[in-house]
């Protein structure tokens, strides 16, 4: 279910690259919002866990990005 929410905008008819953007977005809010919400569990500050949780995921974005750019994938 989480990994649609950053699809919302294509859905809803936005083209590239808006749709890209706002995507981004939601998924950076949904990662620092998962974050924070685990800090609750673990008695860390929600600041660092929202703030670890969206490092993580931006790491592996950027991961999948260098891939797909080292094989010779691109969006059009």
């Amino acid at each position: 279910m989480g990994a649609l929410i950053p699809l919302v905008p294509f859905f809803a008819g936005s083209a590239l690259p808006q749709a890209a953007f706002w995507g981004t977005g939601l998924a950076a809010a949904g990662l620092f919002g998962t974050g924070a919400a685990m800090s609750l569990f673990t008695g860390r500050n929600p600041w660092a866990g929202g703030a670890r949780m969206l490092g993580i995921g931006a790491l592996a974005g950027a991961t999948v990005f260098a891939i797909g750019r080292l094989i010779g994938v691109d969006v059009a």
